[in-house]
């Protein structure tokens, strides 16, 4: 499966209220038709056909097929889409055109993508239910899948999966109310019809939701809080006697708080920076808050912390510890190593064969993968909503640690 950029519209399987993958297409083809493969501990989605559809938006008008192809779904590539235009699996208004043909306002685009392939997600049996009532499903995601379909996912969705294992009627409608990475385990709250999700979006965006997460980070936390809290160091430093990190106090004994603005440096593979004051030029700064404790000493002289993210900013918590100096021991991006664990292996990548001109996959390049991270040592474990409260199971790697009180 594709990303095939942000032209198809959401639709009831996809939920609305407020997304989590803003340009993933809609689950047009029926699950029955999936077939999924449950091997060494992971799920793959058998390779299907599908359909991508969109109407033409406005500043695509006297544009040529080809040239919005190649621009705007960077999925393949310019061979590819002019290979499938040409032989009929790119469709206008249902009918066969050429590259060059120029699009009008309202047209309907149909891209029929052969043998789409979809990344493996770890398989931990059943999606856990943790509460539901006749407004909200509220689950624990395991790491590796997102909420919506987007890029590579589709059916390993966890809406999908919902769907598939009978937890979600076929026709049930369901909403995102909050965002939750895909390599973050932990707690996702659904909304099943469109005024509760406003009202737990609404909760979300005021910060009425009080969040507890655990992270497990490179280092002993535990120094770092006796250092904010004047054991040790003098006063502005780390009991090694380094500088404390800006943007960082006491919050109450035994916890600390970091402010400041997050920044997106690079949308493409989305990329985010702590910055401690509000920066004056690139993207929009947003103010983000967390507060974090020490939880216990892991293995390897890493410890685990419970956080208390105050605003709920894009890899917020990634982003404060790696600033603090404690990153998340298995986040590479954020500066941890890409490394496989136990409970979060890593696992391979599909490459989609953009230059099958007849449609097939080419053996050769179907065959390449690439190993990505399942998961990082980040998890949602719970969620305090002004009239109810939910918690996850607590995950292996956090339950190593010796307690820190």
């Amino acid at each position: 499966g594709q990303k095939e950029g942000s032209s198809s519209a959401a639709t009831p399987e996809e939920g609305g209220a407020k997304r989590s993958c803003h340009d993933g297409p809609g689950l047009v083809t029926s699950l029955e038709s999936i077939s999924y493969q449950i091997d060494g501990g992971l799920r793959h989605v058998e390779p299907y056909d599908f359909d991508f559809t969109t109407h033409v938006k406005q500043r695509w008008v006297g544009r040529t097929l080809l040239e919005v192809f190649s621009k705007e779904f960077v999925a393949y590539s310019a061979e590819y889409y002019q290979a499938s235009i040409e032989a009929g699996r790119v469709t206008v208004n249902g009918q066969k055109v050429s590259p060059g043909h120029e699009l009008r306002d309202g047209e309907r685009i149909v891209h029929r993508a052969v043998r789409c392939r979809e990344n493996p997600v770890l398989d931990r049996g059943l999606i856990r239910v943790v509460a539901e009532t006749k407004e909200l499903l509220v689950v624990s995601k395991p790491s590796s899948l997102p909420i919506h379909p987007c890029g590579s996912y589709r059916y390993n969705s966890l809406i999908a999966l919902l769907r598939a294992q009978g937890t979600v009627a076929p026709g049930a409608e369901l909403f995102t109310t909050h965002r939750l990475d895909r390599l973050t385990s932990g707690l996702v709250i659904f909304a099943k019809t469109k005024a509760a999700a406003r009202q737990v979006g609404a909760w979300f965006q005021g910060s009425e939701i009080r969040k507890t997460y655990l992270a497990r980070v490179r280092g002993s936390f535990r120094e770092l809080i006796d250092s904010v809290s004047g054991l040790g160091g003098g006063e502005g430093q780390r009991t090694d006697g380094a500088a404390l990190p800006a943007g960082v106090t006491l919050a109450s004994e035994g916890r600390i708080r970091l402010n400041g603005f997050i920044q997106c440096i690079d949308h493409k593979v989305g990329k985010y920076v702590y910055a401690f004051e509000r920066p004056t030029v690139g993207e929009e700064a947003k103010d983000a808050e967390t507060q974090f404790e020490f939880a216990g000493a892991a293995p390897n002289g890493e410890s685990v912390v419970r956080c208390f993210p105050s605003t709920g900013r894009t890899h917020q918590i990634r982003v404060h510890l790696n600033h603090l100096g404690f990153p998340i021991a298995n986040d590479s991006c954020y500066g941890g190593e890409l490394r496989g664990d136990p409970s979060l292996p890593l696992i391979p990548h599909v490459r989609q064969a953009h230059n099958g001109v007849d449609g097939e996959v080419l053996e050769e390049e179907a065959a390449e993968t690439t190993m990505h991270p399942s998961g990082i040592f980040l998890h949602a474990l719970t969620y305090r909503l002004p009239d109810d409260e939910f918690t996850s199971e607590t995950p292996l790697w956090a339950e190593e640690s010796e307690s820190g009180g």
